[in-house]
This record gives C-alpha cells, structure tokens and sequence, in this order.
C-alpha cells in the first residue's frame, strides 16, 4: 500500500470515528431546548471568550519564538504568526499535520526542520504537564464530583478493555522503540535510511536541549501559565453565555478545560465529536446529575468548539493573504 493510500485510510477512518462520536454525543437530544439556549444565549460572552482564544494564541507564539531565536535569531514574528496560524486551520482538517507545516513554515538555513521540530515536542511535552496539573488542581478542589467521574467515565472503560493486557502492551512498545533506535544508531553508517533516522533524532534532540540553552526560562513558563488562564477563560466566558451554565464557576472551568484538551488525544478532525461528546458527558453528569448528555452541555461544547474553530479558520484566511503578499513583493 503507498503512503497516499494509507493516508486517505487514515483521514477516513478518524472522519468515521468523529461522525461516531457526534451520534453519541447527540443522540437523545431535546432539540427543542438545545435551539431555545441558542436564542438566548449572550453573545458578548462569546466574543470575550474569542479574546481570550487569541491571547492563548498570541502567548502561544511568543513562547515558541523563545525556543526558535536560539536555533536562528534571525526567524521573525510574523513568520512564527503566520505559519502557526496556517498549521492551526490544517490540523482542523487532519490531525496533527498543522505541527509540520508550522515547522516547515520557519525552518532555516541555522534553524532546520528536524530541529524546529524538536521544538513543537518540547512545547507539546509541556502542554501534557499543564493538562496533568490543571486534572491535578480540579480533583483536590472538587473531589467529591470529579473523582467518581475520572473512575466511571475514563479508567473504568479503559481499564475494561485492556484488562491485564495493558501493562504487557506498554513493555512490549517500551522494547520495540530500544531496539529500533539501537538499530538506528548501530546501522547508521552502513544504512542510508538509519543515518537518515540517526540525523533527524540528533536534530529533534538539539531542539529539545533548546530550552536548556534558554536565558528567558521564567518568560518561558509565564507564557505558559497565560495560555492555560486564556483556556480556562475561554470554557469560563462560554459559561456565562450559555443561560443554565452561568451559576458555574472559574473553578469548574480549570476542569473542563482540562478535559476539552484531553480530547484533542483522539484523532479525529479539529477535535470534532470527541470534544462535543467528553465535555458534554462532563458536564452533564458532574455539574448537572444526569445519566446522559443533555442539550445544555452540548450547547455549551457546540459554542465552544464552534467558535473557536470559525476564529482559526479567519486567521488562517488573513495570514495566507499576508504570506502570499508577501512573497510576491519579494519576487
């Protein structure tokens, strides 16, 4: 099978997985209600919730310039906006390829692609830390809630599933990956394909060391901390705009943001469905004592991801003009 092939595979099957996920999700919905909270939900909460997206963006950028202006002081700002905002409305069509335009988008002569790559790992290896303490933060405040939601909804099911299997299954990943990279780097010199493995690691591993090289660490993790407050502002403002949600708190919103970025896991186009059907379930159960989703919660997601989604696609839209602009001023 080509790789053409095997990527259209791909892409239709995550399509299938979230057209899955929306039925569930939306499967028993009071339409009525649902169209009701959407005639009256308060639209100036929404807007501010689209402020806070483009702040998180913005602190997002300026965090991954830190990394960049080490591998090449000379990769502008705008670059680093504009091919971040293009990657962001890509990964809305396919999982996940929007980090590689963006590292394309930049790379250098000084500043590689494998080593710009290398960077999107360590930002990514961050975002995971920042989603454990945000699940961390939410159960010691609302144990009583979200506990039994963590056990019933998220390790039961898994658990069920992999059974004992599970731990045989991470050792036997755990050995497969040492002896490939023993491989990689035993055979470098002998194969082309594993001196061409053995480059791109030790490029991946220069980004990575980039932040040990970092004079601005604080900035670093100020940056970090201002992209998980805009989340957390994001499902908050999203609250007070959907009428049955607005008696939740700030509190409540650290959780959900958290779950909302769990979702982005599951491979499916820009989150569709899998974030529609976490969040609904969250909400319902926790916040609001139901056995299933109810449309309220699924209002609330639809508005969300709804939102956000139309915002990336419009700064996708200004900074591909402003690219091409731009390069047609410069031939």
């Amino acid at each position: 099978m080509n790789s053409k092939a095997s990527k259209v595979i791909k892409y239709v099957l995550s399509l299938l997985l979230a057209a899955a996920l929306l039925y569930f999700a939306f499967r028993g919905i009071d339409w009525k209600e649902f169209w009701e909270g959407l005639r009256t939900t308060n639209w100036f909460y929404i807007l501010l919730s689209l402020i806070a997206a483009v702040a998180a963006l913005v602190f997002r950028a300026e965090r991954w310039r830190l990394q960049l202006v080490i591998l090449d002081k000379d990769i502008t700002r705008s670059s680093i906006w504009h091919g971040s905002n293009i990657g962001n409305f890509l990964s809305l069509i396919i999982p996940g390829v929007g980090e590689f335009y963006r590292c394309g988008h930049v790379a250098t002569k000084k500043a590689g692609y494998d080593r710009t790559f290398g960077t999107i790992i360590l930002e990514r290896a961050w975002d995971i830390l920042a989603i454990l303490v945000l699940l961390l933060l939410a159960v010691a405040t609302n144990s009583t809630k979200l506990v039994p939601f963590m056990r019933e909804e998220v390790f039961k099911p898994f658990a069920s599933r992999f059974s004992f299997s599970l731990g045989w299954l991470i050792l036997l990943v755990v050995l497969i990956l040492i002896v490939c990279f023993w491989a990689i780097f035993h055979f470098e010199k002998k194969s082309s394909i594993c001196g061409k493995c053995a480059e791109i690691i030790r490029g991946v591993l220069q980004g990575i060391k980039a932040f040990g090289k970092m004079r601005l660490k604080g900035v670093f993790l100020l940056y970090t901390a201002g992209i998980w407050t805009a989340y957390i502002l994001m499902s908050y403002f999203t609250f007070l705009a959907v009428p049955g949600l607005d008696h939740l708190t700030f509190g409540d919103a650290v959780f959900i943001s958290a779950v909302g970025n769990i979702a982005s896991v599951i491979p499916t186009p820009g989150n569709l469905g899998a974030y529609h059907y976490l969040v609904g379930i969250a909400i319902s159960t926790i916040y609001l004592g139901a056995a299933e989703i109810l449309a309220t919660p699924l209002l609330f997601a639809t508005l969300s991801h709804g939102s956000h989604a139309v915002l990336l696609i419009l700064l996708a839209i200004y900074s591909y003009i402003a690219v091409a602009i731009r390069k047609k001023s410069n031939s």
